[in-house]
Order: C-alpha cells, then sequence, then structure tokens
C-alpha cells in the first residue's frame, strides 16, 4: 500500500485521482466512466503505461469496469482502488450524499447547542424565528467558524438590553460591555443580527435607513450618538424646571439640541404651537421675529432631512398635546420631508402650502430630472400632490427664504 500510494503521488497522477475521486463524491460508489482532455506528456506516457493503452492523442475515456481489469493486472492489483482514494486525500472522502447528511448533522447539533444556552430568556423566541426563517442560516454555520461565537455575542446583547433597566446606553460602551470591542455592532452581520433581535423582540419593522436603525436602537434603550445628533430649537422648554433650557427660552435664544439634551428631559412641554421649518436662514430670520413680538410659539428647525433628535423632540411634542406646523420647500425633496412627516404625524398642519405661492415666488427651471420627477410623483397628501403636480406641469420650484413675509403674517395670529 506505501509503494501504490507514493506511485499515485507522481504528478501524471493528479487529475487522473481528482477524476476518480469526485465521481466517487457524486455516485456514492466507483463507477461510471472519466474523461480526461488535453493530458500533458507526462500524463500520456504515465497513464499509458499504467493502463497499457496509447494516450498520444491527448485523451483518456476509461470506465471503471475497464479500469478494475486493467488493475487487477498490475502489481497492486490485490489493493482496494477505494482506500487508495481515501489516504491520498488530506480529510476523509465521503460522497455527496454523506456529506448532505454530515452537514445536516451538524447544522442540528450547532441549533440546538445555542438554543439550549439560551433557553427560557429574551433571546430564545428570536433564536427559533431567526434559524426558521433566515435561508443563510445553515450556510454560515458550515462556512463561518467564528458564527457561534457571533451568535453568542448577539444574544448576550438581546439578554441586556439596557431599556430593561429603563436606561439609555451609547452603542459603543453598550459594545465594550458585552464584547471587550466598543466597535462590533457598528457594522456587518454583528449589527444587523442585533437589529433584527430587537425589532423581533419590540415587534418593531423600520426600514434600513439612518433614522429608521436609531430609532430601532432606541427602543432597545441604545443610541449611537448623543451630541453630534442635534437640531436647532428657539422658544421651547420642557415642563420640568431646567436651567438651561429655561434661560434659552425666556431669552427667545436658538441654540442646538443634541440627543443628550432630549435624553436627559422625562417630563411633558407646556401645550402651545410648534412650527417646524426646513430652512437655517429662514428659521434664524423667524427666531428674531418671535422674540421682536414676544409671540408664544416655539420653533425647530430640521436643517434639510430630519435626524433622530428631532424625531424624539417631535414625538415628546406630540405627547404633549402640542400643535405641530411644519414649512418647507417647494421642490421635490422638500415635499418628500413634508409628506413624511404628514405620513408620520397624522395631526401635523401644513404651514403655508398654499398654490398660488409657486407662482408667485417661484423659480423657473430648465430642467426637472427623471428622478427628482418620481419623487414628486410619488407624493401621497393630496394638498401636497397637487403642489407637485403644478411644478411638473409649470416647471418651478418656490424655496422658504421667498415665503418669509408670509411666515410672519401668519405667526403674528399667534400674538
Amino acid at each position: 500500500m506505501d509503494e501504490c500510494i507514493q506511485y499515485f503521488k507522481q504528478a501524471a497522477f493528479k487529475r487522473f485521482i481528482q477524476a476518480w475521486t469526485l465521481k466517487y463524491q457524486s455516485l456514492g460508489h466507483l463507477g461510471g466512466k472519466i474523461v480526461l482532455n488535453d493530458l500533458s506528456t507526462n500524463e500520456q506516457e504515465d497513464l499509458g503505461l499504467l493502463l497499457g493503452l496509447d494516450l498520444s492523442g491527448g485523451t483518456l475515456t476509461l470506465t471503471y469496469t475497464k479500469f478494475m481489469k486493467d488493475w487487477k493486472q498490475t502489481k497492486f492489483g490485490d489493493i482496494d482502488f477505494l482506500d487508495v482514494l481515501k489516504q491520498l486525500q488530506k480529510q476523509p472522502l465521503y460522497s455527496n450524499d454523506e456529506l448532505k447528511s454530515i452537514k445536516q448533522q451538524a447544522q442540528t447539533k450547532f441549533k440546538q447547542n445555542i438554543l439550549d444556552t439560551y433557553k427560557d430568556i429574551y433571546a430564545y423566541d428570536w433564536l427559533i424565528n431567526y434559524f426558521d426563517s433566515d435561508h443563510l442560516v445553515n450556510k454560515q454555520i458550515i462556512d463561518n467558524p467564528d458564527y457561534n461565537n457571533l451568535l453568542c455575542n448577539v444574544c448576550d446583547a438581546l439578554n441586556h438590553l439596557p431599556i430593561y433597566q429603563n436606561k439609555y446606553e451609547s452603542l459603543a460602551i453598550f459594545s465594550q460591555n458585552m464584547t471587550k470591542d466598543p466597535h462590533y455592532f457598528d457594522e456587518g452581520h454583528a449589527k444587523e443580527l442585533l437589529l433584527k433581535g430587537i425589532e423581533y423582540i419590540y415587534n418593531i419593522d423600520y426600514s434600513r435607513n439612518v433614522e429608521s436603525i436609531n430609532e430601532t436602537l432606541y427602543c432597545a434603550g441604545i443610541y449611537k450618538d448623543d451630541l453630534s445628533n442635534y437640531c436647532y430649537i428657539c422658544h421651547i422648554q420642557p415642563n420640568s424646571i431646567h436651567k438651561a433650557w429655561q434661560a434659552f427660552y425666556e431669552l427667545y435664544e436658538p441654540w442646538n439640541m443634541n440627543l443628550y439634551n432630549i435624553l436627559h428631559i422625562h417630563s411633558n412641554f407646556p401645550k402651545m404651537p410648534i412650527f417646524i421649518l426646513e430652512n437655517p436662514s429662514v428659521f434664524r430670520n423667524l427666531c428674531d421675529f418671535i422674540k421682536e413680538h414676544r409671540i408664544n410659539v416655539g420653533l425647530i428647525c430640521s436643517n434639510g432631512q430630519l435626524n433622530f433628535s428631532t424625531y424624539l423632540l417631535l414625538d415628546k411634542l406630540v405627547e404633549s398635546d402640542c400643535t405641530l406646523y411644519y414649512a418647507g420647500d417647494f421642490d421635490p425633496e422638500g415635499l418628500l420631508i413634508a409628506d413624511k412627516l404628514k405620513q408620520r404625524y397624522r395631526h401635523l398642519n401644513l404651514w403655508c402650502y398654499v398654490e398660488s405661492y409657486l407662482i408667485h415666488y417661484g423659480i423657473k427651471q430648465d430642467k426637472i430630472s427623471s428622478k427628482r420627477q418620481k419623487i414628486l410623483l410619488n407624493i401621497q397628501n393630496s394638498t401636497l400632490k397637487n403642489i407637485s403636480q403644478n411644478i411638473i406641469e409649470i416647471n418651478l420650484f418656490a424655496y422658504q427664504e421667498g415665503f418669509i413675509e408670509e411666515y410672519q403674517k401668519s405667526l403674528m395670529n399667534f400674538s
């Protein structure tokens, strides 16, 4: 046997051995035939010598029955050729059916071990659902050597969400406490599984844009960044006495309220009108206006797309029975923001969305791209939809800076 193994380790027999190995894996036994094309000179000589064939044509076609007949005539004829193949492999030789069965057993054992570890705790029901619904699980079990560690980290995280203790914690600190790596849940599969687990536990379903991810994490008591996530506000303060908020409120001073600030407010806000503006320069102008006339309304500036701190503040204001008004640009992006806000806050008022303003303050556009036209065509709210259709028909955009006098006139009704 040793001599036979050394013999077949010669380079000229590499493809020959591979062909029969694949045949065994495919059939579950040795049989059928192999075909080797473009034989090298060495392959022609050594295989020809073994099989007693002229292979100068460069092709070998050989049935297993014929090979066994020739094999018996060699000095290795008493050796089982399957044993030769098994010893030439650096790992056990299995048929495809055997490999499938082995993989299935490994997958079942893997899942059961994880389920036994986390039985009857927060992550357990999610694990069952995840194993049943995600078609990539079985592939991960076989192909990813770190998959067990990954799932354990995610399950440990789901079992220790800060919200269980009515706390809020930054994602970096939470990751450090759970995995000793502050960036473990920042990206990739770990982040995706953590979000899926939170969504399952709290029965929520968000898209994968930044603000939806932030909201999902917040449901679990986790925030990504509480300082750089901010919005501009003016003349807004909570019912509870807070010196910082109170001073800005009384002086009508605009300031950047960040997520840290709003997370530390646990009371409602006074019931009052709140006006939300898309544009910072318009917001700045109206801050001076309500200060000059001592108008008791609050202002918020989203500075374009609303971020998580803005949404969180708006949620608290809605809970406090404040009346929300929103004003933005008459262009595709501005109308889309207004449309999304109206869908989220059903009682929000669209402020100064008057169709005649488009003609009066509009700016002629050379061309509206197909992408931006598609945004306009997908607007849902009827008021915004009418403005969108007019934009397409007359090719005009109108911006908030042109509406300042209209806003000021409207605000005087609240003085």
